[in-house]
């Protein structure tokens, strides 16, 4: 079995319709942690619809786009089939070029950009596209959400490609802010409520099929946590202030331990790091960038 290259760059997905709505929107924020503190206001900013500054947190992004991932792998003509359990997600970008709002329908169609010959597998760049669909049928471009996607087994086809590399390395120097977070044992059953049902979060036989103990913390429930992280350290929890994000996972969570983040900021720029306190073990490393009016 191989990819045949030319069938599948440029592969594009069927439009997918998604509604934000205020239920959906509050629901992720408690997956990534919010409302552990009802007399908070910024907790209250993301997970009551009736606040007076109620918003969307931005990283909803990555699970709003509504697209089944692997069926859309399996249905391009030039990529062979293979077992879900060989997947990988090894990166995660977006792009957020305006507010996400709720109460406002958004259009997301799925293209891939790019294949890459790893030897052992092969790395795909799946870009998905997402706009904002107003009253009157206009479509605007809003956000932009692109995986790194890792299919072991696939590799051997020869094609170098143009993976995107813009992850650079952490600093040297000690971090500006050290953020501890503590997951609970149910966040990836709340999490996983916002889209994203693999049984490998919640299902102890597939997590054992996985190689793992029990079931893991969702990859993107970590990075929005990350993201949380970075917008109540230098923005006082405006999440309207985030420009993009990328970040790399590099291993796993498992619900209830405590992740600690790292952050390095340079000018708009925060660099980021999160390890285990129990294991000691760094799970992902990355960057974002927040827009130049934001006050930080």
């Amino acid at each position: 079995m191989s990819i045949e290259v030319a069938k599948a760059i440029g592969f594009e997905t069927e439009e997918v319709k998604a509604l934000c709505t205020d239920r959906d929107a509050i629901l992720y924020s408690l997956g990534i942690g919010y409302s552990s503190d009802p007399m908070n206001a910024e907790e209250l900013t993301y997970s009551y619809e009736l606040h007076e500054d109620f918003k969307v947190f931005p990283t909803y992004t990555t699970c709003l786009h509504r697209t089944d991932i692997f069926k859309a792998l399996t249905s391009c003509p030039g990529i062979p089939n293979f077992n879900p359990m060989m997947l990988l997600h090894g990166e995660q970008r977006i792009q957020v070029l305006r507010p996400l709002k709720t109460g406002v329908e958004y259009v997301t169609k799925g293209k891939i950009a790019n294949v890459s010959d790893k030897g052992k597998g092969a790395l795909i760049q799946f870009d998905l596209l997402s706009s904002e669909i107003d009253a009157q049928g206009k479509k605007t471009l809003a956000f932009v959400n692109t995986l790194s996607l890792f299919i072991r087994g696939l590799g051997g086809f020869g094609h170098k490609g143009n993976p995107v590399e813009n992850i650079p390395a952490i600093p040297k120097r000690p971090p500006c802010k050290e953020v501890k977070q503590v997951t609970t044992p149910n966040q990836a059953i709340i999490y996983r409520l916002s889209g994203d049902i693999n049984p490998l979060h919640i299902d102890p036989n597939m997590a054992a099929l996985g190689g793992f103990d029990k079931p893991i913390l969702h990859g993107l429930c970590t990075y929005g946590i990350c993201a949380k992280a970075a917008i109540q350290t230098f923005t006082q929890g405006n999440g309207d202030a985030l420009k993009n994000m990328a970040a790399r996972f590099t291993s796993h969570v498992f619900p209830g331990e405590t992740l600690l983040i790292s952050l390095w900021k340079e000018g708009t720029r925060v660099q980021f790091s999160a390890r285990t306190q129990e294991r000691g073990l760094e799970v992902i490393v990355g960057i974002l960038e927040f827009n130049e009016k934001a006050k930080l």
